[in-house]
Formats: structure tokens, sequence, C-alpha cells
């Protein structure tokens, strides 16, 4: 185990020992974990088959129609014995299955308790590196690789800061997909009784059922306006433009109902028909502002990789 005693570089040495055992305690584990899953999915299996033998058996104990039938012909005894048997048997299976299972569950437990007793060798880690960049920086030698690590400081705080902030406009963005498509199935019920109305004459029922679904499809869109909204603040903050509003305004529904004639049905027809391609677009454009959000926070991540792994090398030499 790590020395907390020990220097910043004899600690990171042997921090590192300590990090290569851990993580093949790990690797065990998830095989461990792996086999226990699959022995306790056996234990279910056996006893689910025991289940099933003594149903059996009662069934031929009992007054049942399964022990009037063999007792007509004449085979009870035998049907008896014979699946008696098959409950010993299924018995036995489902300890056998049950002690393996105990079996694995101890290498688990055993092996969790290892790599617990580790600790947490990334806090510790964390620490060291610390401890050796202010050796670093005390150090007048040393001056050009504390400046370095200032400079690979700054730019990490910054990338970090960009990860927040593209991330939380990634998940605005997956709200506001979520509101279009909801208001886009709702549009879609509406244009299908606006079509009914306009080709088959739907009548005074017809008219409510279509208007209610209007006003769920205008409540639904008027959230996602405000999804749009959310999204429009948070791309704000990572240079990216806003995707614009529905827009739509009231499906001409007073018109509709007073006056029943073509006219109007044609008008709410189109206005829906334009409010779904209205919705389709804006949900494209959603998708691929989250596609070029999740590319950027994929890049984002390889960076910050790659100024740790940098810092490290600085910080690590001589180990």
């Amino acid at each position: 185990m790590t020395d907390p005693l020990a220097g910043p570089l004899a600690g990171l040495q042997a921090l590192a020992r300590d990090r290569t055992e851990r993580d093949g305690l790990v690797a065990q584990l998830q095989v461990a974990r792996s086999r226990r899953d699959a022995a306790q999915q056996r234990v279910e299996e056996a006893r689910t088959r025991l289940h099933a033998e003594h149903a059996d058996v009662e069934a031929l104990e009992s007054m049942s129609l399964t022990r009037v039938l063999a007792g007509l012909r004449g085979s009870r005894d035998a049907d008896l014995d014979r699946e008696r048997a098959e409950e010993q048997a299924a018995r036995y299976a489902l300890a056998e299955a049950e002690a393996r299972a105990a079996v694995e569950e101890r290498e688990v437990q055993t092996l969790t308790s290892r790599v617990n007793g580790y600790g947490d060798l990334e806090a510790r880690h964390a620490e060291l590196l610390v401890a050796r960049e202010q050796e670093l920086a005390a150090d007048p030698a040393a001056a050009a690789t504390a400046a370095t690590l200032a400079e690979l400081a700054e730019r990490t705080g910054v990338l970090e800061a960009e990860q927040t902030q593209i991330a939380e406009a990634h998940a605005a963005g997956a709200q506001a997909h979520a509101a279009l498509d909801a208001a886009l199935r709702h549009l879609g019920g509406a244009g299908s009784w606006a079509t009914y109305d306009t080709f088959f004459g739907g009548g005074m029922v017809a008219d409510l059922v279509k208007h209610d679904k209007l006003d769920r499809a205008a409540r639904l869109m008027r959230e996602a306006d405000a999804a749009l909204a959310r999204l429009a603040h948070e791309l704000a903050d990572v240079g990216v433009g806003a995707v614009g509003e529905i827009g739509i305004s009231d499906l001409t529904r007073a018109l509709d109902v007073w006056f029943d004639n073509l006219f109007s049905d044609w008008a709410v027809r189109d206005r829906i028909a334009r409010a779904s391609e209205r919705v389709h677009h804006l949900r494209d454009a959603v998708d691929r502002i989250g596609h070029d959000l999740a590319s950027r926070r994929a890049e984002g991540s390889a960076r910050l990789v790659a100024l740790a792994a940098e810092r490290e090398r600085l910080l690590t030499e001589g180990t």
C-alpha cells in the first residue's frame, strides 16, 4: 500500500503499483459477479423446477383429476413413485445450485473487501500530484515546469467550464426534442380529425373532439416554445444560434365552430399541416444541434484527458 509519509515522487511510484494491483482485482471482481449472477439464476431455475415437481406429486396424492385418471389406468402408484423421485432429484439440484451460489457470493465479498482495502486511490493520486506541484513551484530550478503546469491548469479550467455548458445545452436539447415530439403526435391526431371534417362532414361531435386535440396540441406547442427558449439560452453559452420558435397562432377555432363550411375546415387543416411541417423542421434542427454538441463534448473530453496526461507526465518525471 502507499506510504502516506513518503515524498510525492515516491508516493506516486507506490501509488502506481497499488493502482495496478487494484485494477487487477477489479477485473477479477467483474468476472466473479458475472459468475455469481449466473449461479443465482440457476438457483431460481432449480427452485421453479422443484415447485413444478412438487405440484405433480401433490396432484397424485390429493383427490384430483390427475389421481382419478391415474387410478383408472392402474398406474397411480408407479406414477406417484416416479413423481416423488423426480421431486427429490429437483430438491437435490436446488441444494447443489444454492451451495454453488453461496461459494460465488463469498468470492464476490472477498474480492470486494480487497478492492475496498485500497481506499480512494484516485483521491490519493490527486493529493500527491498537488503536493508534487507545490514542490516544483518552490524550486527555482523548476520554474519553467511550474509555468507550464500553471498554463495547463488554466486551460483545464476553461475546458471544464465549457464541458459543463455543453452538457447543459445538450440536456436542454433533449428536453426540446421530447416536447416537439409530443406536439407533433397531437398535431397528427388533430390533422386526422380535420381531414375527416373536410371530406366527410364530421359534425359537432367531431368538431369538439378535434378542438380538444387542437387545444392539447396548442398547449404542447407552447411547452415546446418554452423548451426551445431554454435551449436558446443554453446555446448562447456555447456559441450556437437558436433554432427559433414554433410561432403558430390560434387555429381558427371560433370560425370553424360557428360557421361550419368548407373554407374554414380547409383553413384549419392547412394550418395544422403548416404547424406539423414547422415542428418537423424544428425537431430536425434540434437533433442536428444535439449531434454537434455531442461531438464537441467528446472532443472536449479527449482534450481534458490529454491535458491531464501532460500534467501527470510533468509531475511524475523522475519516478
